[in-house]
């Protein structure tokens, strides 16, 4: 079968179904995973589809990720993990001993948090759950924001924990997000007021990370809180998007 009729074949099935399967279509083109994602990877950059954990969906049809419709931070916890401490341990090669960071909220910079218990580092985070991954004889100082706690990030968050960030200078500020849009460049979260949060500590640092694994390309969030072009490095899993901008560091096995 050519490219161009698997290509009309699967754009049917995806607008007749609303998604599709990569199994399925490796059954009914009958062919291999890796041509099926190659075919979805051409189909996404044209705009026809995105593509979604275990195949793909039609774009006007897709959830645009909201806090009430995003997953506790519990619930993320044993998603991608051999990907995150990839990711983390590669980050951590960025710090310096001496060093004042910035750790965002969620679960891959989690992972970091443990990569850096041992170093003489100062860490600054607004995260509660980073806190439960503190070893208790860790040789880093950590220093954690105030302000309204909120249960479903473990986190704490709102106008105060923004003032107090007004008192740090960070030489590196590590972030997270909920989404990144490659053909917009933008770099979205779920939650308005966690964005301004997040906008405010990349503001008190010289250079700013994002960690986020490769599922972070296929979803889109209510708010954009940075550009792309913002980050210095993004730490990410490997990915079938063929066309990244040159700041995007795929991290693979490699750099266990």
């Amino acid at each position: 079968m050519l490219e161009k009729e698997r290509h009309v074949l699967i754009m049917e099935k995806i607008r007749e179904n609303g998604f599709v399967h990569v199994k399925d279509l490796m059954n009914e083109l009958n062919t291999s995973r890796s041509s099926v994602m190659r075919d979805l990877c051409a189909l996404e950059e044209e705009g026809l589809l995105v593509r979604e954990h275990g195949g793909a969906a039609l774009p006007e049809i897709r959830e645009r990720l909201v806090k009430k419709s995003e997953p506790a931070v519990f619930e993320k916890e044993e998603v991608h993990v051999q990907e995150k401490k990839q990711i983390a341990r590669c980050a951590a090669r960025k710090i310096r001993n001496g060093s004042c960071i910035f750790l965002d909220s969620g679960t891959t910079t989690a992972f970091l948090m443990e990569e850096l218990a041992e170093r003489e580092v100062t860490i600054v985070t607004p995260s509660v759950y980073l806190l439960k991954r503190f070893p208790k004889n860790a040789r880093c100082t950590v220093y954690l924001l105030g302000g309204q706690y909120d249960a479903k990030y473990d986190m704490n968050g709102g106008e105060y924990a923004v003032e107090m960030l007004e008192y740090y200078h960070f030489d590196a500020a590590f972030m997270s997000a909920n989404g990144i849009d490659l053909k917009t460049g933008e770099v979205m979260v779920a939650d308005f007021a966690l964005a301004c949060q997040k906008k405010a500590a990349m503001k008190r640092s010289e250079v700013c990370y994002l960690l986020a694994d490769a599922s972070k390309f296929s979803q889109k969030a209510a708010c954009t809180y940075a550009g792309i072009t913002d980050f210095k490095t993004i730490f990410t899993s490997k990915t079938e998007h063929r066309k990244l901008p040159k700041n995007i560091m795929i991290v693979e096995e490699k750099e266990q």
